[in-house]
């Protein structure tokens, strides 16, 4: 059976959006499991988790973002992404089914990873998907991905942990 390949990945107005977060930040949070910034020059980026079952027994998640003009509620917040010149990076994940015929006739089980690792030959379905987000200047890092908890959003702050994550993903800043 030829596996079936998928793509689930944030379009161009998620794109648009997230590029607006190279400029300077008044504030940010992460709150219900959404990522809110408010820009210094107006408006809100909100980036948030859309889910699609892609065929039956197939859900994927993926990172989406929209830009939201007359936002303006959160809290002042002094970072080291206050000033122009943010980078950011979008980065893809993948999942795939394998067919498991041991434990049913049509039972699957769903595994996931980051681009670059082998997908085994049992796979009978796959799907590249956007599951995260660098933000990096020259003094600080942070990353928004897809949480464990299904339709959230978390934030790696701790430098170790961003630059593990980056190094793993074969992001050099």
């Amino acid at each position: 059976m030829e596996r079936r390949d998928y793509s689930f990945i944030a379009d161009t107005d998620s794109l648009d959006a997230l590029r607006r977060l190279r400029r300077g930040w008044a504030g940010w949070e992460l709150a219900e499991g959404e990522f809110r910034v408010r820009l210094r020059d107006g408006g809100t980026v909100r980036a948030h988790v859309d889910r699609a079952e892609i065929e039956p027994g197939f859900e994927v998640s993926c990172l989406v973002a929209d830009f939201l003009p007359d936002a303006g509620d959160l809290p002042q917040r002094d970072s080291f992404f206050t000033s122009h010149g943010n980078d950011v990076a979008v980065f893809r994940g993948v999942t795939w089914l394998e067919a498991r015929p041991d434990l049913g006739p049509e039972h699957t089980i769903q595994f996931s990873g980051i681009p670059g690792l082998e997908i085994p030959e049992a796979a009978i379905a796959k799907c590249d998907f956007t599951d995260a987000i660098a933000i990096t200047t020259d003094e600080a890092a942070l990353v928004v991905r897809l949480a464990l908890r299904p339709g959230w959003l978390e934030v790696v702050s701790e430098p170790e942990d961003v630059a593990r994550f980056l190094e793993l993903r074969g992001f050099t800043r």
